[in-house]
């Protein structure tokens, strides 16, 4: 059964536009949430919480390439996926 975004704005009483603002908003939130947590995640395993911590472990030799390339790169792209979706929520706010 389809509900209608103007059934589901009556019900919150508000606009159809603040219902689809809203919506995307809370969307936008939950998947830098899911990002964070994935990064963080990755970032553990190696005892740091960022790319830039884990870039010094391979600096500093602490860790071989090998043994952390693949989880490096997944980092970097949710790193850079977490700024575009900050960028989108300043755009929106």
């Amino acid at each position: 059964m389809a509900i209608s975004l103007r059934k589901i704005a009556e019900e919150f009483t508000i606009s159809r536009k603040e219902l689809i603002r809203q919506s995307i908003i809370a969307l936008l939130k939950e998947q830098l949430r899911i990002c964070n947590i994935e990064r963080l995640a990755l970032c553990s395993k190696f005892g740091v919480s960022s790319l830039e911590e884990m870039d010094e472990l391979l600096v500093k030799g602490k860790v071989e390439e090998d043994d952390m390339i693949e989880d490096f790169q997944m980092v970097d792209f949710l790193t850079s996926k977490g700024k575009k979706i900050k960028k989108l929520l300043k755009g929106i706010g």
